[in-house]
């Protein structure tokens, strides 16, 4: 799988909460470079307790923000399927 087909989108997450990369790096114990990464879209891995610790951070932060909605992988990752036709 090339990397191209996956799209981070932390940063339209962070809008919907109205929260800082600095803030979810705290929240979720998380480097700082991590959550630049991620949110800028240049980050190639990420370990999956990496991932829970981002996920609980956001939830907390929408919940005291009275946001009604959890978020999942999905929030964060999205696959874009390869155009059959493409190689």
């Amino acid at each position: 799988m090339s990397v191209d087909q996956i799209k981070f989108n932390l940063n339209n997450v962070l809008r919907e909460l109205g929260t800082t990369r600095n803030r979810i790096a705290v929240e979720s114990k998380t480097r700082p470079a991590t959550i630049l990464d991620l949110a800028s879209g240049e980050s190639r891995t990420i370990k999956l307790e990496t991932m829970v610790e981002i996920l609980n951070a956001v939830n907390r932060i929408a919940e005291e923000n009275g946001i009604d909605r959890r978020y999942g992988i999905d929030a964060l990752i999205e696959y874009i399927p390869r155009n059959k036709w493409s190689r």
